[in-house]
């Protein structure tokens, strides 16, 4: 966690990113993906859209543009 953690830390360094709880964001961004990758392994013929990672990337991680 403190990995994804510290990932997020420099998006916010850099300006790309305005995420004001590392930890925490972290921590949602890390059940978000977890719960994206359960989802598409058991609902495959689901209509995904094609950017629904980088949508939920985008939000947990409170990145600009998102």
């Amino acid at each position: 966690m403190q990995c994804l953690a510290g990932a997020l830390g420099e998006c916010v360094a850099a300006g790309e990113a305005t995420s004001t709880d590392l930890f925490s964001d972290a921590i949602a961004l890390w059940l978000g993906l977890h719960g994206l990758a359960h989802q598409r392994a058991v609902t495959r013929a689901f209509p995904w859209p094609k950017d629904i990672a980088e949508r939920i990337i985008g939000a947990l991680a409170h990145l600009n543009d998102a």
